[in-house]
């Protein structure tokens, strides 16, 4: 392709002078030669332009993917070769091409290519140049918040939280997954619509009158609705739900909709009856004087409500002793007491079931007893069909223990209910074995204590014939008994009123965790949401209405960036509570990896303030991930907001040297910005403390609460050194091994 001088000359300044990316290559060399590129291309592709012109593409840009490594096929070039046949453009919306940044490592890239022919006069594609655009960070953030939303989607399923609506006008009922399995509904119909009646219809007889009543009532009043009632699953098993919703009106006042949530609250139901039944077992221990006569009684409460059979074990030495078996069906309960006489105790030393759990105090638990289990359990096959027979759904054995002993066990076993039991269950059961473990431990007090009354009184006879002189001692000693009694049963009520307290407590604590978990989706939703709406309402009024708004401009414009400021202080406050309530994943961690990690991220700001962030080698500490990456992501952050007006931004993260004995490391990271006066050090660390005002430096004030919260919560501390226009020193110090928290 020949051009004279001054064209060539011309083309080129004019090639070089475009700020959209663009590079050439020669389309009659197998190895697609670069013959050309712009500066625009050669900055966002990393490179020094004389570093590539001259090269074949594979050689100036490496193809690192999957598919060529394993092939040899480079979609790349095959872009190239479709525009050399076909004479036509060729366009990659999404390309994943790796290439290497000033330190010589490969950074994930993602571009939008396309592919243009140059023709000569005899219309022959003699060269290709491709217009390129980095669209690596809108793939990113669409990748965060697709993943975002994935999370959204599972912590709604793995909350228990159903939603509905309700068009009042169709007389349909709308609702998701979650609310259909409450109510035994196929999905497929919900997402068509139901009538309302269908709803009911599954609602508990008991129940039913009254939330169609409820209902009825918040529609005539225009009111919120709230209601509690139960409901039956797809396996006819009833569920504990809570309701919540409201009414939509027209213009009119006429209500329209009824949309709302509801929340399956079976577990916290369960919290409550057990602890009711808890509560009635231990006013029975309380007056317990016969040890076997109590454990009966307390087997018939378990049955049928808790458990279809309900058996208790005492060890006496080495030898089991069955104390009680109950069942709601008197036959049952005869027969296995016969089978229990003709197969004889189970021995001590058995691996499995009541033996196993007096051997190690610890309980058995089996939430759904499989064919397979009662195959590896049974001894012989006439075990296994008799098993078989008997129906096991789900099995709990759990330890009585006495002075850190083990005195017997309480088996609770579902049949024919098909109930299963859940591990909220197992400290329910550990509960009641701890009271007739204390019920026994009465028995055997006040047993002894008759006995030691009855051998008194014979004592007093003999010695009233031998020795009238002992009879004033003997009446003593009788009279200490008493006061002995009174002590003990003085120390009865004692540990009943301890217990109350306990439960007290207990309620409370769960009702402020219930308070907890509603605060958290008011704040992650429900405040959201509005903002939400705000921004997108805003952006509408803008694109439909710009040419109409005038002044109103500036204000739509501060609405929406208050909203924003908003949105942004909400996820602020969520990651400040989340340091806390978020379960940890405490490991030995690289906080080289850490800081490279944040300062890829922070990249763009760096750039854009033309700052340097110089790091020394990091040491490996314990921790989790996410929060090294909070707690170094804010300090460099703000080491790099506030820098002063005429100088960029410097920051340096080094770490200081340590003492032999010294049990931290110590991390500083320098700045040389605006300073602060060191008077206001411990408010900077406090929420919503600023000390400077936002026109001038945005953000909410959280992020060094948020840092202090992590650095504290792994036991180690934060502080700062500053002055005014000379910069700041943050200190971070942290344990070298790992704390149990």
């Amino acid at each position: 392709m020949a051009l004279d001088t001054k064209s060539a000359l011309d083309h080129k300044e004019l090639f070089q002078a475009l700020s959209a990316p663009f590079i050439v290559f020669d389309a009659t060399d197998p190895d697609l030669t670069i013959i050309e590129e712009n500066e625009a291309h050669a900055t966002i592709a990393m490179v020094k332009r004389e570093d590539v012109l001259g090269k074949p593409l594979l050689e100036a840009f490496p193809d690192t993917s999957e598919e060529y490594l394993t092939t040899g096929v480079s979609q790349l070039r095959e872009s190239i070769k479709r525009v050399i046949k076909t004479g036509k453009p060729d366009e990659m919306p999404r390309l994943n091409y790796d290439l290497k940044d000033h330190t010589g490592e490969y950074t994930t890239k993602y571009w939008s290519v396309t592919h243009h022919p140059v023709f000569d006069k005899e219309r022959k594609v003699v060269a290709v140049y491709q217009s390129t655009e980095d669209i690596t960070e809108k793939v990113m953030t669409a990748e965060k918040l697709n993943m975002a939303e994935a999370r959204l989607d599972q912590t709604l399923a793995n909350s228990s939280i159903g939603t509905w609506f309700w068009d009042l006008k169709q007389n349909k009922v709308f609702a998701d997954k979650n609310l259909a399995s409450m109510f035994g509904l196929s999905t497929v119909s919900l997402e068509e619509g139901l009538t309302l009646d269908i709803f009911i219809n599954s609602i508990h007889p008991s129940d039913r009158g009254r939330v169609a009543s409820e209902i009825e009532g918040a529609i005539a009043k225009k009111s919120l609705y709230e209601s509690e009632y139960r409901t039956f699953d797809h396996n006819k098993d009833v569920r504990w739900v809570i309701a919540r919703g409201h009414v939509n009106l027209d213009d009119t006042g006429a209500v329209i909709s009824f949309p709302g949530v509801i929340v399956d609250i079976t577990d916290r139901k369960t919290a409550e009856n057990n602890l009711k039944f808890l509560t009635a077992a231990s006013t029975q221990f309380a007056a317990s004087r016969d040890k076997t006569v109590t454990l009966s009684t307390i087997a018939n409460m378990v049955v049928p409500d808790i458990a279809d059979w309900c058996t208790i074990d005492l060890l006496e030495g080495d030898e089991i002793q069955r104390v009680a078996t109950v069942h709601k069906d008197p036959e049952k309960v005869k027969w296995a007491q016969e089978l229990y006489e003709k197969q004889g105790a189970p021995k001590l030393d058995d691996p499995t079931g009541i033996p196993k759990v007096l051997r190690t105090g610890e309980p058995e638990y089996y939430p759904e007893i499989t064919d397979e289990l009662l195959v590896a359990s049974a001894k012989d096959k006439k075990e296994l069909e008799l098993m078989r027979s008997i129906g096991f759904s789900s099995v709990i054995i759990v330890p009585m223990k006495l002075d850190g002993k083990q005195i017997g066990a309480i088996s609770l076993i579902s049949t024919e209910s098909r109930m299963h039991y859940k591990a909220s269950d197992i400290e329910m059961a550990k509960g009641l074995a701890n009271r007739a473990a204390l019920a026994v431990y009465n028995a055997n007090l006040f047993q002894s204590a008759q006995r030691e009354l009855k051998e008194r009184k014979l004592l007093q006879q003999k010695l009233e014939a031998n020795n009238n002189l002992l009879e004033t001692k003997v009446a003593e000693r009788t009279r200490q008994l008493v006061d002995t009694n009174d002590g003990l049963e003085r120390e009865i009520r004692r540990s009943q009123k301890i217990e109350r307290e306990l439960q007290i407590y207990s309620k409370n604590l769960a009702r402020s965790n219930q308070e907890l978990q509603d605060f958290a989706y008011v704040a992650s939703h429900d405040l959201q949401e509005p903002l939400r709406k705000i921004q997108a309402f805003g952006d509408l009024l803008e694109s439909e209405y710009k040419d109409k708004l005038g002044e109103g401009e500036e204000y739509l414009n501060r609405m929406r960036s208050a909203a924003s400021r908003m949105s942004i202080l909400i996820q602020d406050l969520l990651a400040f509570s989340r340091v806390t309530t978020k379960p940890q994943d405490i490991k030995q961690i690289d906080l080289n990896v850490v800081v490279k990690e944040v300062l890829s991220d922070l990249e763009t700001r760096i750039d854009e303030k033309h700052g340097e962030v110089n790091v020394e080698m990091l040491p490996a500490v314990w921790a989790d991930t996410t929060h090294m990456r909070q707690l170094f992501q804010n300090l460099i952050g703000n080491a790099l907001k506030f820098h002063k007006p005429d100088e960029p931004p410097k920051v340096d993260v080094t770490v200081q040297p340590r003492a032999r004995d010294d049990k931290y490391f110590e991390i500083h990271i320098t700045d040389n910005g605006i300073g602060f006066d060191e008077k206001y050090l411990d408010r900077i660390f406090s929420v919503f403390q600023r000390l400077h005002g936002k026109e001038a430096y945005d953000g909410t004030g959280i992020g060094l609460a948020v840092c202090r919260k992590i650095v504290e919560r792994y036991g180690g501390k934060i502080s700062a050194t500053s002055k005014p226009g000379a910069g700041s020193t943050f200190i971070i110090s942290l344990p070298i091994k790992h704390k149990e928290q």
